[in-house]
């Protein structure tokens, strides 16, 4: 578990290391940011064995907003 969250710190510092040198956009680096936290959120609910349920965690975004 600790080495995921090492190898998600490192990808996201090398990431934003990369997009700053490429001069891009705030949403192309909120876009990024949001995907590779996605992505951290469902690896760690694989690791842990209780798998993230999307549909269910969008049900309850979506129900939560109205």
């Amino acid at each position: 578990m600790i080495g995921l969250l090492g190898a998600f710190i490192v990808f996201l510092a090398a990431g934003f290391i990369i997009m700053r040198e490429l001069r891009l956009h705030r949403r192309e680096v909120w876009t990024f940011a949001i995907i590779t936290c996605t992505g951290f959120v469902l690896w760690v609910s694989i690791e842990v064995d209780h798998p993230l349920d999307l549909n269910k965690a969008i049900s309850w975004m979506i129900e939560s907003i109205f």
